[in-house]
């Protein structure tokens, strides 16, 4: 066979392989089209690009951190098999699917308490369409005065009320606990339940909350800020706190997406605080988290990690108090 018959034969393939592979994308256009037409993609598209995660194991309990941009998401695996949810991120489309694929890499349908820190919408942006997907059984929110509140909560409160979810108002000496499993979740603000003397236009009125496992503490800040952490700091020393030792804390998501006007150094010091996570979104216009919360976690010497750079954040506490800090792909 000469040069060119060769060469024709050659490009004869290449062309037939070129129309098989176009044949083969129309094909997989048309279907997905069809797909689309027939299937709305609510049904499926929080079913797809799932972070990979393992199972909890035995004993364990877990805390997520989870990137949700610039905003918050923690979700809590309690060792009795519950789940706790803190706050839902902000309004973005892309939030709502990122809490809702990290639910489902974790084969979650129930969510046995939802905690609302306050009312602004980058903590509560997202819950009204996690509530439209997941049964919710209690939550617990902020006794705000709902002639203010944002659109984002107003559309949430709607929706629970739709749910006809049970809920209750969070302040101190709230707690739930489970002897058998070891665990208590504890709020340590606000005082009282009065949502006129808690709302503040700045997020401050922030509910904060307490864990504790095994030994092992973690103090979930939410906005609060340097304000309130004095009157931790000084509750703790005239022992208001009951059963909870402030200065024994080891995880501490930080205030306010790392605000200069949270977690000042005397806190982080008073605390023992080792370990700290920071959620903020990607280039976020605040400027967060900012130089003099950087160097408040150095100096005190507080391992930390950023959502923004570190994406989601996982802390496992083993059945014996051990600690284990790890990455989500």
């Amino acid at each position: 066979m000469g040069y060119r018959a060769e060469k024709n034969k050659i490009e004869k393939k290449i062309r037939i392989i070129r129309i098989i592979a176009l044949c083969i994308a129309f094909f997989v256009v048309a279907g997905l089209c069809v797909f689309s037409a027939f299937v709305p993609p609510k049904t499926w598209k929080y079913y797809v690009a799932k972070p990979k995660l393992d199972e909890r194991g035995d004993g364990e309990l877990r805390i997520h951190f989870i990137d949700v941009g610039q905003g918050d998401a923690t979700l809590i695996e309690l060792p009795d098999g519950k789940v706790a949810l803190l706050d839902g991120g902000d309004t973005y489309e892309t939030t709502a699917t990122a809490i809702l694929r990290y639910l489902n890499a974790l084969d979650i349908d129930v969510i046995d308490y939802l905690f609302v820190s306050h009312t602004d919408s980058d903590h509560c942006g997202s819950l009204a369409t996690v509530l439209q997907h997941k049964t919710i059984l209690n939550a617990y929110l902020p006794a705000a005065n709902l002639k203010y509140v944002s659109t984002a909560y107003a559309e949430f409160y709607e929706t629970m009320l739709e749910e006809e979810c049970h809920y209750e108002y969070a302040m101190r000496g709230l707690t739930l606990k489970e002897e058998t499993a070891a665990y208590a979740l504890s709020f340590v603000y606000p005082y009282s339940v009065d949502a006129e003397a808690n709302m503040r236009s700045d997020g401050t009125d922030s509910s904060v909350l307490w864990l504790d496992y095994k030994g092992v503490n973690a103090l979930f800040m939410a906005d609060a800020d340097m304000d309130v952490e004095e009157k931790l700091m000084r509750d703790d020393r005239l022992g208001a706190l009951r059963d909870i030792d402030l200065t024994d804390t080891e995880i501490l998501k930080v205030g306010h997406h790392g605000s200069k006007y949270s977690t000042s150094l005397p806190f982080l010091q008073y605390c023992g605080i080792e370990w700290g996570v920071i959620s903020c979104g990607k280039n976020n216009p605040y400027g967060h988290p900012t130089q003099e919360v950087l160097s408040a976690l150095s100096t005190a010497g507080v391992q930390y990690a950023r959502t923004d750079l570190d994406g989601s954040v996982v802390f496992t506490i083993d059945a014996n108090g051990k600690i284990l800090r790890s990455f989500v792909e």
